[in-house]
C-alpha cells in the first residue's frame, strides 16, 4: 500500500480515490483468478470431448469386432459340420472296406 502524503491525508477526494484504486486492484486480481479457472475448465471440457470421441470410436470398433466374431463363429460351425460329415463318410468307407474284405 502506498503512503499517503500528510498534506492530502484529510482530503476526502484523495482518500476516496485511493480506496477506489485498491478496490479496482482487488477486482482485477479476482478477475484474473476467474479467468484462470475458466481457462482450466475449458481445457477439461476439451479433454472430455476428446475422451467422448475416443469412447465412440472404441464402441464402433467393438461393434465391428463382435460382428466379425459372429461371422467367424458361423464359419467355425460350418467347418465343424463339414468335418463331422467327412469323418462319417470315412468311417462308412472303412466299414464298407472291412466288410468287403471278409469272406462269406
Amino acid at each position: 500500500m502506498s503512503e499517503i502524503d500528510p498534506s492530502v491525508a484529510d482530503d476526502p477526494l484523495t482518500l476516496a480515490s485511493g480506496r477506489l484504486e485498491q478496490a479496482l486492484t482487488r477486482v482485477g486480481a479476482y478477475l484474473d483468478r476467474c479467468r484462470s479457472r475458466l481457462d482450466a475448465a475449458a481445457g477439461e471440457v476439451e479433454s472430455a470431448r476428446g475422451l467422448d470421441e475416443d469412447r465412440a470410436r472404441l464402441a464402433g470398433a467393438l461393434d465391428e469386432a463382435r460382428a466379425r466374431e459372429a461371422q467367424l463363429q458361423a464359419a467355425a460351425e460350418d467347418v465343424s459340420d463339414a468335418l463331422d460329415a467327412a469323418m462319417a463318410d470315412l468311417q462308412a468307407l472303412l466299414h464298407v472296406s472291412d466288410t468287403a474284405g471278409e469272406t462269406p
